[in-house]
């Protein structure tokens, strides 16, 4: 993983803040310290491995459809089963890290939690990988081959619940609100593979019961039943220590006992998590609506535009999202529509702007004369790419960041060139038009790209379902 500065958004440092007074909270009410919690009973701490009998006559069912708890016969006793392993977490174990268990062979790639519940008193859970030994607060800092997944329960009246994965200093949130979590005993499940010196460690999560995911039956664990979907991480490559120890923790508050089960086999592979983030779209040289792509996990985060080049004043390209289907016409305003134009301008010039909804009348930016780090003006000098991501506010409004290649040394095919000091525009540094972002981009619409004439040419879109720098 490269020593990049990559900031803490406020959020994160207010669900830290959360539970660092949920903490403080938990002691003055007199629960017991994490250093002399002990075990419900003398079993209930120690990690210990899965009697598991074999599945459908294959004792390495983990890699076929069931990874569960098969009992043999009775008065049987099977043996541990090698690539998986169970430990208990009491709740007199709370704000303690316990020590989880590792499979005898091979490396964790596939983790299961059940019974796991955060209320919305700023409760939290959570799984970290790559420790000599327990980390020394809930809040800690990662270093670069560390990991945390994260339940967080919320509280009234923010930060709101979410999940999260936090690789070193880069946090991303992996879905919000589960109101499971919150109110009952639940189950989820992750992989998260090893990473490389080329790769980064490729994560997705499901929630037992929601998008068709059952933790229990491996073949319901895909692509499209997966809450959240994490392969980019800014960019960032580097493998995490999984070597080391890997601890689970859950808040004083938490009153349910909960089963970790640590497994070698992962539900989906790198490629398939890899491919699930993003997918490319090509341009065809007309001034049709041409639709873009959605990728096989989510809602889009991320839009590149490649090679747009205007030759004649008064023509641009669009990218449209949020539109209703089938439209026609040029791109028009409208609620929750963004529309980033780029191209030449009537007299010549290079012009960017943005529109978005329609707040008090306003609904666009100013024209922007973008230009390289050689001063070459976008779009006129010669093809120009650019990327923009699209996240949300703390006040929950869209928020969009736009780059260009060549631009402040941003580079839009390589996400970790790509930083919120180097964008070109930033909507929530934008004080003159800041405005028109309140609101968020339309769901469930159509998204497309679209140029104005045959002077314009694009050499296509790829789109992301994860931001590269928010």
């Amino acid at each position: 993983m490269s020593k990049r500065n990559v900031g803490w958004s406020f959020g994160t440092a207010t669900v830290l803040i959360a539970l660092a007074a949920a903490a403080c909270s938990s002691d003055e009410t007199g629960a017991t310290d994490g250093a002399d919690a002990g075990p419900e009973s003398p079993d209930a701490a120690r990690p210990s491995v899965e009697d598991a009998g074999p599945g459908d006559g294959d004792d390495d069912d983990d890699d076929v459809g069931r990874d569960g708890g098969d009992a043999g016969d009775a008065g049987d006793e099977e043996p541990p089963h090698p690539t998986r392993c169970t430990t208990t977490i009491a709740p007199a174990q709370g704000d303690s890290f316990v020590e989880l268990c590792k499979p005898a062979q091979g490396i964790v790639q596939h983790v299961r939690i059940s019974g796991v519940q955060v209320p919305a008193t700023h409760e939290s859970a959570q799984v970290v990988f790559g420790f000599d030994a327990p980390p020394a607060s809930a809040t800690a800092a990662l270093a670069g081959d560390q990991l945390r997944v994260l339940f967080y329960g919320g509280g009234s009246p923010a930060p709101p619940a979410l999940i999260e994965a936090t690789w070193g200093p880069i946090r991303q949130v992996a879905g919000g609100n589960v109101p499971s979590l919150n109110t009952a005993a639940s189950t989820v499940c992750f992989d998260v593979h090893d990473g490389a010196a080329d790769a980064p460690p490729y994560f997705a999560i499901w929630v037992h019961g929601q998008k068709g995911a059952n933790c229990l039956d491996r073949a319901t664990l895909t692509v499209a039943s997966a809450h959240a979907i994490r392969a980019s991480w800014h960019g960032e490559v580097g493998a995490l220590a999984k070597d080391l120890k890997a601890y689970y923790r859950q808040s004083a508050g938490v009153k349910t006992s909960t089963t970790v089960t640590m497994s070698s086999v992962a539900a989906l592979s790198d490629t398939a998590l890899k491919a699930a983030v993003s997918c490319s779209t090509p341009w065809v040289a007309n001034t049709d609506w041409q639709k873009l792509c959605t990728p096989a996990a989510g809602d889009v985060r991320h839009v590149r535009i490649d090679d747009a080049s205007a030759t004649a004043n008064s023509r641009y390209f669009y990218a449209v999202l949020g539109q209703d289907a089938a439209p026609t016409g040029n791109p028009a305003v409208g609620a929750g529509k963004l529309i980033v134009t780029g191209g030449r301008a009537q007299g010549g010039a290079s012009w960017t702007y943005f529109r978005f909804g329609e707040v008090a009348g306003q609904s666009a930016t100013g024209q922007y004369t973008y230009a390289t780090d050689t001063a070459a003006p976008l779009y006129t000098a010669g093809p120009s790419t650019v990327c923009f991501d699209l996240g949300t506010t703390t006040t929950g409004n869209t928020r969009l960041v736009f780059w260009a290649t060549g631009a402040n040394g941003a580079d839009c095919g390589d996400h970790a060139t790509l930083t919120t000091t180097n964008a070109l525009y930033d909507s929530t540094t934008d004080a003159t038009t800041g405005n028109i972002w309140q609101g968020l981009i339309a769901a469930g619409k159509e998204n497309f790209i679209k140029t104005s004439g045959t002077d314009v040419s694009l050499g296509g879109a790829v789109v992301s379902s994860e931001p590269a720098a928010l």
